[in-house]
């Protein structure tokens, strides 16, 4: 996950440029975050370089998108990185933001879930139900559902199956990120992931139960045990997973995946 957010960082195609624009991405979750990433970060070599010039390659990096999107609203930052279908959201339901660039990752991400090593068997379990959603074509419906319907912009509540005398498996969500991971004004959470994760618990029959943390503390979570899981990100080479981790975290097998981030700015 470094190299995503690196990358998602570095992908600054602006409107117009000039030496003051910040750009604003989220918290790395297995390094230590920046002010400003300069010219001479290796990552330039993955990404489509658009010629802005290295005084505007400052990034300030947050710990969650309310955060990032308050910055952007005082004028702190110049734009904002986020995944295609959050940038979409973001667009349909405000009109104060506008796109100020579309950009193509040269290599595509994937979400997955995250578990300490000493959680191996119970990602194991995930990663056997998560093929078998996909080969079910199950994916592919909530995919469809919480990204091209209704849903998209307007994600419901999701139902977790209670199971008498099961095991409770408890997931962290960021909570603000929608159509993703996010939870709604009643508290219920929703969106696609926790979508994802209700199936997941309905099929290996155990309780589901969610914890809200901001995006660069999910790694503690895991690591203190007041998280079971935590929703990840993978990066895709060719044909090959490369999950980009902190030690002592493994994931589970990737369920979608996707290759676009918006830049967002304020009108």
């Amino acid at each position: 996950m470094k190299k995503l957010f690196v990358v998602m960082a570095m992908l600054a195609v602006f409107a117009s440029c000039s030496s003051a624009e910040v750009l604003g991405t989220l918290s790395r979750s297995n390094s230590d975050n920046s002010e400003t990433a300069s010219d001479s970060t290796p990552v330039f070599a993955y990404v489509l370089d658009a010629g802005l010039s290295a005084s505007s390659r400052s990034v300030r990096y947050y710990d969650s998108l309310t955060q990032m999107l308050l910055a952007l609203n005082r004028g702190e930052i110049a734009a904002m990185t986020a995944p295609e279908f959050v940038g979409e959201y973001m667009l349909n339901n405000n009109p104060k933001y506008n796109l100020r660039g579309f950009l193509l990752l040269r290599m595509p991400v994937a979400f997955a879930l995250g578990f300490t090593e000493e959680k191996s068997e119970l990602c194991a379990r995930v990663s056997k139900v998560i093929q078998d959603m996909e080969e079910e074509g199950r994916i592919g419906i909530l995919v469809r559902d919480y990204f091209t319907g209704p849903a998209a912009q307007n994600p419901p509540a999701v139902k977790f199956e209670h199971f008498d005398g099961a095991e409770t498996i408890t997931a962290a969500v960021t909570g603000d990120m929608p159509p993703i991971d996010y939870v709604g004004t009643d508290g219920q959470p929703a969106g696609f992931n926790t979508a994802v994760l209700a199936e997941i618990g309905r099929r290996l029959h155990v309780n589901i139960k969610t914890v809200t943390v901001e995006t660069g503390s999910r790694v503690p979570a895991l690591k203190s045990g007041r998280a079971d899981a935590v929703f990840w990100f993978q990066l895709f080479e060719g044909y090959d997973v490369q999950p980009d981790v902190p030690e002592g975290v493994i994931t589970s097998t990737p369920y979608y995946g996707w290759n676009k981030v918006m830049l967002i700015g304020s009108r």
